[in-house]
């Protein structure tokens, strides 16, 4: 796994949006002409402008620590986040995205290659869960009210009536309100270890009419992708990529099957993001760079 440098996250906050993260010198990762938005004209009355986030933490995520100790972990993740969602909001963005655990992260255990770097068990993940409502929606919906942007985060949810761990998405209007909250369904790899499967689509109201959630491997997965056909106008999908250069032919493949625009934002691991028409032509596409992308959706009554 590689990181962005404190340096370049600085150049990106100044209000750059996005900048180059090392994966252009990194081993399997294929650089690209990167487009962070798309040319013409897009009338704010006609279109939303939507951005999507590729970013991860300084270092990996450390396990065998405190309740407190994550905690201060996850707050530092939330104030970079909450930068990212400033810049995007100046920028004209109404809804930002965020990638799939994007307050808690991987951690990186030596002699697992990368693609497998996971919690291993409950007990590894357990002082990172929160639940919903908690500290990550409680501060994200002060950004949201600050910003007046709808916004996407990923975090490790305990359900207080079960015990149960979740890989949890929730939306966050513009009122820092919580919108929808949708648990990844289509669990990858060593995840069942420590989590539970979502069993429930989830589509809310968004800025693009009805907003479809998804997480990950859940974007190749009969469900919940065929139970969102015919149902939403846009999808959002938070994701950790764990294969070089692949990401975009699979959120491409998504679009095309659910027939709308899918907006990716993907952790720097195994990076591509961007935003996708539903056609799966591009209006978007990074992957060499930590930051923002951006592109444009149909405004629907709601």
């Amino acid at each position: 796994m590689w990181f962005t440098s404190a340096v370049s996250l600085l150049l990106c906050l100044a209000g750059l949006g996005s900048v180059p993260a090392r994966a252009a010198e990194e081993k399997g990762v294929i650089p690209i002409k990167e487009v962070f938005q798309p040319d013409g004209t897009w009338p704010k009355n006609k279109y939303a402008k939507v951005a999507v986030l590729q970013w991860n933490q300084h270092d990996s995520t450390p396990v065998k620590v405190s309740k407190t100790e994550a905690e201060t972990f996850k707050q530092r993740n939330r104030e970079v986040i909450a930068n990212f969602v400033r810049v995007a909001a100046q920028n004209g963005a109404e809804l930002v995205v965020t990638p799939e655990f994007s307050i808690v992260g991987y951690p990186n255990h030596p002699g697992v290659p990368p693609e497998e770097d996971n919690f291993m068990n409950r007990e590894e993940v357990e002082p990172y869960t929160e639940t919903v409502p908690g500290p990550s929606t409680k501060f994200f919906a002060a950004v949201a009210k600050e910003t007046k942007t709808l916004i996407h985060i990923g975090i490790v949810e305990v359900d207080k009536t079960t015990n149960l761990y979740y890989n949890t998405v929730v939306a966050i209007s513009p009122e820092g309100k919580i919108l929808a909250k949708y648990r990844k369904i289509h669990l990858f790899g060593g995840e069942s270890k420590y989590l539970a499967a979502g069993d429930t689509p989830v589509i809310y109201n968004g800025v693009g009419g009805r907003t479809g959630i998804i997480i990950c491997s859940d974007v190749y997965s009969a469900f919940p992708m065929n139970n969102y056909k015919n149902k939403i106008d846009v999808m959002a999908l938070s994701t950790s990529w764990a294969a070089w250069n692949s990401g975009m032919a699979a959120y491409q493949a998504g679009a095309k099957w659910v027939n709308v625009p899918l907006l990716a934002a993907n952790q720097t691991y195994f990076p591509d993001s961007g935003v996708v028409n539903a056609d799966g032509t591009c209006q978007s596409h990074i992957r060499q760079s930590a930051g923002l992308a951006y592109g444009y959706v149909l405004r629907k009554k709601k």
